[in-house]
């Protein structure tokens, strides 16, 4: 693998693959990344240096070299950001040791059964508020028609 081959491979765990994104992020025009993706040229010290600076979780070894791992420290990604706020919606219907795994150790690969559950739970949840904002409504609507028939 070349050098500009892990720089893909670095932009699809940051970015999902998006070179527009992540090429904004590093404050590079598209061209210029799309140029440095299919190695015209080589890649030279001054983007390697830029990348390093960065993002001082990608290992410098691994980009230059491609020993060891592409990451030190394991940084949260993009994408498994996008996850945890995916699954933020179901907090309200996990249980107290689903929200631990999930908030205190960064859980993000839950089952489809799991989730289903939490999709019912959530519908559930749903129905019950319109029912409960249902009456409340209902019972507001009729104290004021009694309050102005006066």
């Amino acid at each position: 693998m070349e050098i500009n081959d892990r720089l893909a491979s670095f932009i699809a765990y940051k970015c999902d693959g998006r070179t527009a994104e992540f090429a904004e992020l590093m404050g590079w025009s598209r061209q210029y990344l799309n140029k440095l993706l299919k190695g015209e040229g080589g890649i030279g010290l001054n983007p390697v240096a830029s990348l390093l600076s960065k993002f001082p979780e990608l290992n410098a070894r691994w980009l230059i070299l491609g020993e060891g791992q592409m990451v030190e420290g394991g940084g949260i990604t993009i994408a498994r950001l996008r996850s945890m706020f995916a699954l933020e919606k179901y907090m309200p219907v996990m249980s107290a040791d689903e929200l631990r795994a999930f908030c205190d150790n960064g859980r993000v690969d839950w089952d489809a059964a799991t989730l289903a559950k939490w999709d019912a739970l959530l519908e559930d949840r749903r129905q019950r508020l319109g029912q409960r904002f249902a009456v409340t409504y209902k019972r507001q609507k009729d104290l004021l028609d009694a309050k102005f028939r006066k």
